[in-house]
């Protein structure tokens, strides 16, 4: 039997826009088990990004349901939601949101570096080093996100 790593149950989100209220999430409901690939897809203004930016613990849901590895998110402090981002949730945002004057692997230790495992810096480098390994940027260590096409 697999796991569950994300549950939703009935999860509406709505924003007040002047006298408009926009509601995004409409009372949404799947799960995730671990080792699923899931895909969030949908017209302009359906959604996703609010759906997301909750998923990534950036937002709050006004109602509903919404847990990671059994652990509810509703009650969570700030600094448990950013426990939670850091060790459970990773995220590539359109605009890459990379520091502009650091390098590649600098830009990738820089996560490890708040991780509550406690590492050594040659852990933190090896790490960093195999990550950008594995999606082919090892030549590529020491450029700036300047010196990156965007794929990269």
């Amino acid at each position: 039997m697999s796991k569950t790593i994300i549950k939703i149950e009935d999860l509406k989100r709505s924003f007040t826009m002047g006298e408009e209220t926009v509601h995004a999430l409409k009372g949404i409901s799947f799960s995730i088990q671990e080792g699923e690939f899931v895909t969030i897809m949908g017209t302009s203004g359906s959604g996703k990004s609010t759906l997301l930016n909750v998923l990534g613990c950036l937002d709050q849901p006004n109602s509903g349901v919404y847990e990671i590895d059994g652990v509810s998110i509703k009650e969570l402090t700030k600094n448990e939601l950013a426990r939670i981002r850091n060790e459970k949730i990773g995220f590539i945002f359109q605009s890459y949101n990379l520091l502009a004057r650091t390098t590649a692997i600098e830009n990738v230790e820089l996560p490890l570096l708040y991780s509550t495992k406690v590492l050594t810096a040659e852990e933190i480098h090896t790490k960093a080093f195999k990550a950008l390994e594995q999606v082919n940027l090892s030549d590529r260590l020491d450029h700036t996100p300047s010196q990156l096409s965007g794929g990269q």
